[in-house]
């Protein structure tokens, strides 16, 4: 995928806001969703990246961080959002997983999901969510405003790639 696809893939209203924000990227791999994100973002804001692989940025507004998102503690940091763009899928318990870090929404903050809509698990995805199943596990999280951002297909296998925004009242 390239860095304009996955901005559009991501690409929503809530992006519209014109004071800095402040975002986690959870699970960022090699950063592609990172720099799209900060392409969005408006001038000033700040992105922690995080992922137990190593990976480096060339822009001050990314700030990458080492660990396991899954099982280490985050930064004690309140954040306007959380984007995880094909990660989730590898937390087992994610209803668990979800109330831990939507701790760490501000109020009004968001939570942008990048997914494969497929059902069946393999050793790339093991826990799948598919939209349908998405909608639930953030009902479930205590996330009231669910939308579908946009799709488009998979080069990884005949599904399709997924965004979704989802949005707690408190």
């Amino acid at each position: 995928m390239t860095l304009p696809e996955a901005e559009a893939l991501i690409n929503c209203n809530h992006f519209n806001a014109p004071q800095p924000q402040t975002w986690f990227d959870l699970g960022c791999g090699s950063g592609l969703f990172s720099e799209a994100l900060n392409r969005l973002l408006p001038k000033g804001s700040s992105i922690y990246a995080i992922d137990k692989e190593p990976t480096s940025f060339h822009n001050s507004q990314i700030k990458f961080i080492q660990l396991d998102f899954i099982k280490d503690p985050l930064p004690k940091v309140s954040v306007d959002g959380i984007l995880m763009a094909n990660s989730l899928h590898f937390v087992k318990d994610q209803i668990r997983f979800l109330t831990k870090i939507k701790k760490h929404l501000l109020p009004g903050g968001v939570f942008i999901l990048v997914e494969y809509d497929m059902e069946k698990s393999s050793h790339w995805v093991p826990y799948p969510i598919n939209f349908l199943s998405a909608q639930d596990l953030f009902k479930q999280s205590d996330f009231e405003i669910i939308s579908k951002i946009s799709d488009r297909p998979s080069t990884f296998n005949n599904t399709k790639i997924y965004s979704a925004l989802f949005q707690s009242q408190n």
